[in-house]
């Protein structure tokens, strides 16, 4: 039985875990325990969020705890362990993306929670942009007719000098992929809500910025940090399933772009973007009348959208706020007080994009167009 204010764990002490605890707060969850990558760390962060426990590990928090959902926010390789450590131990799930780091891992997941009746969420948090969801409405109505081609991209300046460095080029703490997994999950995922349609052949072609770039001080090279075989620059041609056609791009050395995703469809009854640095800005484009400009406002969007703002026209939707508007659809369906069916990414998502991702790794390798698994 879930616990009124619910009580929950957040595995992780970076940037993204910081949101979640903010987040969960704002929302009225209790968050009971910390778990960070040592048992100091742990403590300092505990500490350091106001969390009252800094956990040693994620089953010392659950046994201590009385928890009842786990807030997975670690690097990529750590997801697969947690998360089934959580399941198995009877507790929902949200983890942050990508679920796992292949197939494989991902299936295991999902067969596991075929068979129970817990809550799990993967957090595709662009998903909760109000303008995302106009933008889908629009789409799923008809508005735009028939999509010809899909373009779109996530640019930031992560890795652009050769001396910068981030945990996800090290394949023991990223995976197999750089900016394919983590960044990527978030546009296969953005792209086939949006659009209604999976990604069912792709042809990939992977860059790397710098062969030589700085190690951090005290790390030595060696087979695992091959520079030559990172994916820092992500280029994706695909086909979808109703048999339009997308141009996707991923990259960590967008000099300017701190983190930006765009989306535009080109379509039969005209074009649509929108871009997360103008997040409540949504342009419809026409080629014999002017085009339009939508803001983020109740009177203004489609009607399935009206219900994604919380605050007026004049006071306009954040980052966080998509974590928010997550959080709440996923602990009402906890809880009993949310939708009957909710809409928000669950581990079968994940598992969808893993399919992807796994053939575009593929189609690097064969340089070839290669056929999503299902």
């Amino acid at each position: 039985m879930v616990k009124n204010p619910p009580r929950t764990i957040v595995v992780g002490a970076g940037t993204i875990a910081g949101i979640h605890i903010d987040v969960l707060r704002r929302i009225g969850v209790d968050v009971v325990s910390l778990v960070a990558s040592t048992p100091e760390r742990s403590v300092e962060a505990a500490e350091r969020f106001g969390i009252p426990r800094g956990d040693p590990d994620l089953e010392t928090a659950i046994r201590g705890s009385d928890a009842q959902v786990v807030h997975i926010c670690t690097p990529n390789t750590l997801h697969h362990r947690m998360v089934m450590t959580a399941l198995t131990a009877g507790l929902h799930v949200v983890c942050e993306k990508p679920l796992a780091t292949s197939v494989a891992e991902a299936r295991s997941i999902v067969e596991h929670v075929d068979h129970d009746d817990l809550c799990h969420a993967v957090c595709f948090n662009n998903r909760y942009y109000p303008l995302v969801q106009d933008l889908k409405a629009r789409r799923a109505a008809g508005d735009l007719g028939r999509v010809f081609l899909v373009r779109a991209s996530i640019a930031d300046d992560t890795l652009w000098a050769p001396t910068d460095w981030d945990w996800r080029l090290d394949p023991r703490l990223g995976g197999p992929t750089v900016v394919t997994s983590t960044t990527g999950s978030h546009l296969i995922d953005l792209v086939s809500y949006v659009t209604g349609s999976r990604v069912i052949e792709v042809c990939a072609d992977f860059g790397t910025g710098y062969s030589d770039r700085s190690l951090p001080p005290g790390t030595e090279a060696d087979s695992a940090l091959n520079a030559s075989a990172r994916d820092e620059v992500s280029n994706v041609l695909a086909r979808f399933e109703d048999g339009s056609r997308g141009v996707f791009s991923l990259s960590h050395m967008s000099a300017g772009h701190p983190y930006r995703v765009r989306i535009e469809l080109d379509a039969e009854n005209g074009g649509a973007a929108w871009d997360s640095e103008r997040p409540n800005e949504l342009w419809l484009g026409h080629r014999d009348e002017p085009n339009q400009q939508v803001v983020a406002d109740p009177r203004q969007v489609s009607d399935p959208a009206m219900g994604w703002f919380a605050n007026p026209g004049a006071y306009r939707e954040g980052f966080s706020e998509t974590f928010r508007l997550m959080f709440q659809q996923f602990y009402g369906a906890i809880t009993g007080r949310g939708e009957p069916e909710p809409s928000y990414p669950t581990f079968q998502d994940g598992l969808a994009g893993l399919y992807v991702h796994d053939a575009i790794l593929d189609s690097v390798r064969t340089q070839s167009w290669v056929k999503v698994s299902n």
